[in-house]
């Protein structure tokens, strides 16, 4: 009951993220990464997204542990995103619905629901974003639900770089985390990938973020 009560507050009271801006149609974008810890645990992560029309996106996404360079437990989701109009307000809105799976051990489907703010900000001549992405991974087979609440700033810190701050909230019934991750976004050229090096804490462990951002 207790994460239903917090899954419904996060719905209700706060819109998400990088996916409140739609992709253009027939535009798309990938991002990976791998995460390494200090006691040798690795994860990976997938995401890719792609706007079939101009008022609909489609996409994957999936994180796995990769510990000893082997597939382990993990998630995966295909989803749509569709804006939720908000005239001529500085900021935007979306909703996300998709279905999918954990992987492993365990099997359990899942039903994704999630709503998403995004902002583009100024600060004398730089410009940014901030982010808000509150999702519900809802267990279609009794098992923990997981109530999710993401924050991203993020600033243009010269022609080829950025800086970005999250914060990754997580919660079900039985457990609760919370995740610091300060990153460096570097594009060496004009549509080349981009390049992010970073460091996530949790519960006191500090692990290397490497990923790859790709438009297309």
């Amino acid at each position: 009951m207790r994460t239903l009560v917090f899954c419904l507050g996060l719905l209700a009271a706060s819109p998400a993220g990088a996916g409140a801006w739609l992709r253009a149609d027939g535009t798309g974008f990938l991002a990976t990464y791998v995460l390494q810890g200090r006691d040798g645990n690795s994860d990976g992560g997938l995401y890719f997204e792609y706007g079939v029309r101009p008022k609909l996106t489609l996409g994957v996404k999936a994180d796995v542990n990769m510990t000893l360079g082997q597939l382990g437990d993990g998630r995966a989701f295909v989803f749509m995103r569709r804006a939720i109009p908000t005239g001529d307000r500085p900021y935007k809105l979306a909703y996300d619905l998709g279905i999918g799976s954990t992987f492993g051990v365990i099997q359990d489907p899942l039903l994704l629901t999630g709503v998403s703010y995004g902002r583009g900000l100024q600060w004398k001549e730089r410009n940014g974003w901030l982010a808000i992405d509150s999702a519900v991974e809802w267990s279609l087979s009794g098992q923990a639900t997981t109530a999710k609440l993401d924050a991203t700033f993020g600033m243009a810190l010269g022609k080829k770089t950025k800086g970005m701050l999250q914060v990754f909230l997580s919660h079900t019934e039985t457990d609760f985390s919370a995740t610091l991750a300060p990153s460096l976004i570097w594009q060496p050229k004009a549509k080349k990938p981009s390049y992010q090096i970073g460091l996530e804490a949790e519960n006191g462990e500090v692990s290397l973020k490497l990923g790859l951002w790709r438009d297309f």
